[in-house]
């Protein structure tokens, strides 16, 4: 008997496919100063998309690198990180690493248990430094207005 299963496994790749092209294609538009808005939105549903399904079928590897970068994309897409050309060269990587880890999962391989874990890391390290950066930016400006969480832009 076969897995019932399978045949929504076969459709998942097919759309992971779909999404792995606009991905790329989304990022190459953002690498090359084209992108806007909207391509930043459609390149966090493509990750959010993949991980979502990827989840559904119980890939976890998938699940944990596309979750990491869904969070990057989301706070640069919230406005709380500004795109700099490192983070789309980063985002690219991230993108290879996606697309081994979903013809991993395509094929029953394994592509080794670090794989992809230094792009992870650095994905994390941006949102740190960020968060970093905004933590500093409100505790000089407290420390300036005696006020805590006033922020630049707070004042405008």
């Amino acid at each position: 008997m076969s897995d019932p299963m399978e045949q929504f496994k076969v459709i998942f790749f097919e759309e992971c496919s779909e999404l792995l092209t606009n991905l790329e294609e989304g990022l190459m538009q953002m690498q090359s100063g084209d992108g806007d808005e909207e391509t930043i939105h459609a390149v966090f549903r493509a990750v959010h998309s993949v991980k979502g399904g990827a989840g559904a079928f119980g890939f976890d590897r998938l699940v944990a690198f596309a979750h990491v970068q869904e969070t990057l994309l989301d706070e640069i897409r919230a406005g709380a990180l500004v795109l700099k050309p490192a983070y789309v060269e980063v985002l690219l990587q991230a993108y290879d690493i996606l697309s081994a880890l979903v013809a991993a999962a395509q094929s029953g391989s394994d592509p080794g248990e670090d794989y992809g874990a230094d792009i992870a890391r650095s994905m994390t390290e941006i949102m740190a430094d960020a968060n970093t950066d905004a933590n500093a930016n409100t505790n000089t400006n407290a420390a300036v207005t005696g006020k805590e969480g006033d922020t630049p832009d707070s004042k405008l």
